[in-house]
């Protein structure tokens, strides 16, 4: 068996680096290039992520970041004087960087459970993809594992917090700050009935955890945001 190399993991927070080669030359009953066809599909991810439209990958409630890029010849090739080695036909290659929570295994899983179409649409461009795609998920399992980098140093800013508890922590912030302002007379001191108000924010908040989905779970499309406290 290859050897493979491990994801390095930081308070409940892993990641993932893959370098996969772009098939070259044109998609068959297509002009475009599979790099072509492969810039285009992760512009549209963008371009939905930046008119804040729900994205597939958004779906997955492990993932504090990823982010696909194409490497080409050009980026990689500053040193080289002449820019070719002779007999030899530099390529392109797509870079993907992950930082999950929980094991990489498991991050892998979720894509071919719940994203397998869009992981295809994406790797397909590359080669050596299993012919099967993600939903195959011990030929995609191998595929990741043959192509991920090692990582020498990784460093997690916020060991012990996971996506989900972000997400809870930044509903329950908003709420606080609303209860607050919702409590307080223009003098600052505190409106009468404040015990009440108090427990009625304590059994509103206590009910948080329904609202984030366990690990391996995705995000509802139709998930409302928790309005503030009136």
């Amino acid at each position: 068996m290859a050897h493979w190399v491990d994801s390095k993991s930081v308070g409940g927070v892993s990641e993932v680096t893959l370098l996969t080669p772009i098939k070259q030359g044109t998609v068959p009953g297509e002009t475009r290039t599979y790099e072509q066809r492969l810039g285009d599909e992760l512009t549209s991810v963008q371009r939905r992520i930046e008119l804040g439209r729900p994205t597939p990958i958004g779906r997955i409630p492990s993932i504090h970041f990823a982010r696909w890029l194409i490497v080409v010849p050009g980026h990689y090739l500053h040193y080289d004087q002449d820019g070719k080695v002779a007999g030899h036909v530099y390529r392109s290659w797509l870079l993907f960087t992950s930082n999950f929570d929980g094991d990489m295994k498991g991050y892998l899983n979720d894509f071919s459970t719940f994203l397998a179409d869009d992981v295809d649409r994406i790797w397909g461009n590359c080669e050596g993809y299993p012919p099967d795609g993600s939903r195959n998920f011990d030929a995609y399992w191998a595929y990741a594992k043959k192509h991920q980098l090692t990582t020498q140093a990784f460093y997690n800013g916020y060991p012990g917090v996971t996506v989900a508890r972000v997400h809870e922590l930044a509903s329950f912030r908003q709420l606080f700050d609303a209860f607050v302002a919702a409590t307080r007379l223009p003098d600052g001191s505190s409106i009468e009935n404040l015990p009440a108000a108090f427990d009625r924010f304590l059994a509103r908040t206590s009910a948080f955890p329904q609202h984030f989905p366990a690990r391996g779970g995705t995000y509802e499309a139709n998930r409302q945001p928790l309005k503030s406290e009136s």
